[in-house]
């Protein structure tokens, strides 16, 4: 829960008033997708860009 509320894209306020709906639902939406509690989170790769500002 903590990491999903982490997110900016689902940051607490951004449910509103159904916050406690997800708060309650989310748990149990992942038990049935994973009975035994094992979860494997894959993560897209991080893209790292670097640059300087020209010499005069």
């Amino acid at each position: 829960m903590a990491w999903t509320f982490s997110r900016s894209g689902s940051a607490p306020h951004l449910f509103g008033e159904r916050l406690r709906d997800f708060e309650r639902d989310l748990p149990a939406l992942l038990r049935e997708a994973a009975p035994d509690d094992r979860f494997a989170e894959h993560l897209p790769p991080t893209d790292i860009q670097t640059w300087r500002r020209p010499r005069d």
